[in-house]
């Protein structure tokens, strides 16, 4: 079995090269040691280590906690930390890295072979895990790829509709910071989210935007029909209750409920931006689609009545950006 490679982030020398005895005499390769927090960062992006003991207290503007988070982050690679304080800001800090383990210096030989082994086989688990379940989303994604496209023929959409509203709401979702977690149940939520017009009649889908009295109460109750088709689903998100709540409005005015502001989760927040974009750039049986200026003045327009106004923004400053990159 090839020998795992183990990097090693301490600012004391002598630390270090006791560390680096202790893991030769266990049969590990030292790939590389680092001193800093800045160049704890390169030197793991150019050797890529199986594994890194970082001490948390470094010399420098960064400590081991800030390159840790930065490692973890980019690389996906596991880390110990090493330290000497058992201080609670820098265990609590420390934590929310989520490291594979926590060893307080001094420590022996044997201690660090145990907790290496348990990071490694944790880590290597893991990665089948995160196979595993990109192998079953890929699966479950051609599924409602299928059913979408079946919509899509249905609806007054273009084809793409839900592909394009996908992109932007994880453009708008990045620009305001969203966690990766929040991000993947929100893609998912905007493949969905028009799941219950299958059950509408087609003349009430296709006339969507010139319905009146009755035919536009059956045609708003489609989010409740979305929310009934994938309810009983166990997501690890909320995709049910986005679905549910992206047709509301900032200002109480939407449906099905008619709640507003802040009780709308932010996710569905920012899908009802996306929506509304995308329906306003593409083209429709009753009127031809707006321009990109237009489409963006009508949305900004709308922000603080219909739209949350930090969505919105999001919202200008990706098309801003995307303009100025050309």
């Amino acid at each position: 079995m090839k020998s795992q490679s183990i990097m090693v982030v301490e600012d004391e020398w002598i630390v270090s090269d006791q560390i680096c005895r202790d893991l030769k005499d266990l049969g590990y390769n030292i790939c590389q040691t680092a001193s800093a927090g800045d160049e704890a960062i390169r030197v793991a992006e150019e050797e890529m280590p199986d594994l890194i003991l970082m001490d948390i207290v470094l010399k420098g503007k960064m400590d081991g906690i800030e390159a840790a988070e930065q490692i973890i982050s980019k690389f996906n690679i596991p880390v110990i930390y090493l330290t000497a304080y058992t201080n609670h800001e820098y265990i609590k800090r420390a934590r929310q890295t989520r490291p594979f383990s926590y060893l307080v210096k001094p420590f022996i030989k044997h201690e660090l072979y145990a907790n290496i082994e348990m990071a490694l086989h944790k880590h290597r688990v893991d990665k089948n895990i995160k196979s595993y379940l990109d192998r079953l989303m890929k699966c479950f994604r051609g599924t409602i790829d299928a059913v979408i496209g079946t919509i899509e023929l249905r609806g007054p959409y273009t084809t793409g509709h839900h592909k394009r509203v996908a992109e932007l709401t994880r453009a708008i979702a990045m620009e305001m910071g969203l966690t990766n977690f929040s991000l993947e149940g929100l893609l998912l939520a905007a493949y969905v989210y028009d799941i219950g017009i299958a059950d509408m009649p087609v003349d009430i889908i296709r006339d969507s935007g010139q319905l009146t009295g009755l035919n536009l109460a059956l045609y708003q109750t489609y989010p409740q029909l979305s929310y009934q088709s994938i309810k009983e689903i166990d997501f690890p998100w909320a995709i049910a209750d986005i679905v549910l709540q992206h047709r509301e409005y900032y200002d109480g005015s939407g449906f099905p409920r008619g709640i507003k502001g802040n009780d709308i989760p932010i996710e569905a927040r920012i899908l009802a931006v996306a929506d509304a974009f995308e329906d306003l750039t593409s083209h429709r049986a009753f009127r031809n689609a707006f321009p990109l200026n237009k489409a963006l003045e009508k949305i900004s327009s709308d922000s603080g009545s219909k739209y949350d106004p930090e969505v919105v923004d999001a919202c200008l400053r990706f098309f801003s950006k995307k303009e100025n990159m050309g």
